[in-house]
């Protein structure tokens, strides 16, 4: 049974709820994101199955990361049957789940005890004795046992990290090669030509000449598909060259598993 534009006491909308039968057992609320690329169930509504589907859950394989950035690992994956409708009109499929934890959200006249977060912060090591400006991130709650261990490991690992752009050598083509992957019959867009600042005409000067330089970048004449360069203001308020790339997105299928 489905329940859509559940309304509150104001008279605005809510989620979508609905009603099904899963795993063999009646769940009255559930929660339907159209967005979600991952079925979830909490722990309390997983413990009430009967022990011999609890028993079909295997560890999990992937974790889960939130909103804020968090890294969440689930209680494991499971697939059941999930049935809709009534016994007259229904429709089944099976379906995988990740069981995690649910967190207690509390209201306006109920008072959470206040925890206090420990930030960790991160200092700057120099890992290449030859060059002091090649510095990495790493934590400043390490014991100085691993800390020893970790930049050991790092300075015996210079040869895998990019400093400039002529370090990255690139993926032979016989490994892996990009195309686009456009829907048949979508016309090539020729964004036109967008005036840049001084500033950003500087920059974008500068990192096109670094590709160059380098081989990740040539010049070529395009006859098809034309996006321009939008600058981004980094926190060191320094430049990032992206693309317009929406023109070009709109043309080509979404992906329905994204990576995360």
């Amino acid at each position: 049974m489905l329940f859509p534009h559940l309304r509150d006491d104001e008279g605005t909308e809510g989620p979508l709820i609905i009603e099904a039968e899963i795993g063999g057992h009646q769940v009255h609320h559930i929660c339907i994101d159209g967005g979600s690329s991952f079925e979830m169930t909490y722990e309390h509504c997983f413990n009430r199955l009967r022990p011999e589907i609890k028993n079909q859950m295997v560890p999990a394989t992937t974790s889960l990361i939130g909103f804020s950035g968090e890294i969440k690992w689930p209680l494991g994956q499971i697939t059941l049957l999930v049935k809709i409708g009534d016994d007259e009109h229904s429709t089944s499929t099976w379906m995988d789940f990740d069981g995690v934890e649910c967190a207690m959200v509390f209201g306006p006249e109920e008072q959470s005890i206040p925890v206090n977060k420990v930030r960790e912060e991160r200092v700057k090591v120099a890992i290449n004795p030859e060059h002091p400006e090649q510095t990495m991130m790493i934590g400043s709650n390490l014991m100085k046992k691993t800390r020893e261990k970790l930049c050991n490991l790092l300075q015996r690992s210079l040869d895998i990290f990019a400093w400039t752009p002529t370090d990255m050598t690139g993926v032979p083509r016989h490994i892996a090669e990009h195309r686009l992957n456009v829907r048949k019959g979508c016309q090539p867009v020729r964004q036109k030509k967008r005036g840049q600042a001084a500033e950003r005409n500087i920059a974008i000067n500068d990192e096109v000449s670094k590709l160059v330089t380098a081989g990740i970048m040539r010049e070529v004449h395009y006859h098809d598909w034309l996006s321009n360069p939008v600058m981004v203001k980094k926190s060191d308020n320094s430049w990032r060259m992206c693309v317009d790339f929406k023109d070009l997105n709109k043309a080509c299928p979404k992906d329905g598993y994204p990576l995360p």
